[in-house]
């Protein structure tokens, strides 16, 4: 009797933890790739830091910045940024070899900052106002130890909430969540160019808000843009940065939810597989982009999934679901190719920031 009571606790503990995806499958760590995991903790206001080849936190410090949303890596990773989500709120440099504070900067005026982007000679930030209804991107110089505020001249969409570089340098691409467009800035010509999500004309649309572009990736190739579309529509928008165009979108169907939020994006070294976390749903997307084809969607226990990043081999995807405060988030670790869910890391409270480096 003892004997088959404790093999029928044996098989309920097996199902308990094959259904919960926090136990899934754990490969050898040797499989896993060399770099680090930083994620920004906002409702904690802290940093941490996973090695990405043990999963094992190997770091967590405070930030001066209040409500820490984003973060980027200069293109030589000798330095990175950090942003808070706060009205006139402040940004901060860091140095990656020892996560030293190496500057704080507020920035200027009434900017709601929630993304950035950095030059291809990391001489120049590029940063978005959520809240300025006129609409523009501010620009910092960062070359050597600088991190000055230069201008705000470069027209946006209303509420940008992303921007993203292409690998090129060429682009500077970010997406106006309240006026249905996204901004195009040639940095070889300085040309500035607007294009509508509703029908590709390039105006800026100040009363249009049925799309809701959120979230910006920008391909391997530096000529196609993916813009993730938060409202109504909840597809994916993709543009032709060369001829300022829009060649498709991509709907996305809700498991949870009607709708399922995209949010945030990432693109497989080969251009042909695009990830994309689904904020609503706590799902993710995965897209092959050379048919249009949801291949498959990855579901996750913890709600609302945001950041999403992914290692340069394309082996790993991390996803962050940040919970509602003061919840821990998770971290969410798949396969690159079979998509399958191998571990999570429980973060802090809202991990919004996140970012895989090598």
């Amino acid at each position: 009797m003892v004997k088959k009571l404790l093999l029928t606790t044996l098989l309920v503990m097996f199902l308990i933890n094959a259904c919960d995806d926090s136990n899934p499958v754990k490969p050898d760590i040797q499989q896993h790739p060399n770099g680090n995991i930083y994620v920004t903790n906002q409702a904690d206001t802290t940093i941490y830091v996973y090695d990405s080849k043990t999963l094992v936190r190997i770091d967590s410090f405070k930030t001066p910045v209040i409500e820490p949303h984003f973060i980027q890596f200069t293109h030589d990773y000798q330095y990175y940024f950090v942003l808070g989500r706060q009205v006139s709120g402040s940004i901060a440099k860091y140095q990656t070899s020892n996560d030293s504070l190496v500057a704080l900067v507020p920035v200027e005026g009434a900017v709601f900052p929630t993304a950035l982007a950095i030059s291809k000679n990391n001489d120049t930030l590029y940063l978005t106002d959520f809240i300025n209804d006129a609409g523009h991107t501010h620009r910092y110089d960062i070359a050597g130890a600088n991190f000055i505020w230069v201008d705000s001249v470069l027209q946006a969409g209303r509420q940008t909430h992303d921007i993203r570089i292409s690998d090129d340098g060429k682009y500077v691409v970010s997406a106006g969540f309240s006026s249905d467009d996204i901004t195009v800035l040639n940095t070889e010509t300085g040309n500035l160019l607007p294009i509508s999500l509703l029908d590709g004309e390039n105006i800026f649309n100040p009363n249009s808000n049925i799309y809701g572009g959120y979230g910006v990736l920008i391909d391997h190739n530096s000529d196609m843009a993916m813009v993730s579309c938060r409202k109504n529509v909840d597809q994916i928008r993709i543009v032709d940065l060369n001829n300022s165009t829009i060649v498709d979108s991509i709907v996305l169907a809700g498991v949870h939810s009607a709708d399922p939020e995209p949010i945030y994006m990432a693109i497989s070294p080969d251009n042909n597989i695009l990830f994309v976390a689904n904020n609503k749903d706590a799902t993710m997307s995965v897209i092959r982009l050379s048919t249009r084809e949801v291949l498959q969607t990855v579901e996750f226990s913890t709600p609302k999934a945001f950041g999403i990043t992914i290692s340069d081999d394309g082996s790993r995807v991390y996803v962050g679901c940040t919970n509602s405060r003061p919840e821990k988030g998770m971290i969410y670790i798949i396969d690159g190719e079979s998509y399958e869910k191998l571990d999570s890391l429980q973060a802090g409270s809202e991990p919004y920031g996140l970012i895989w480096t090598p």
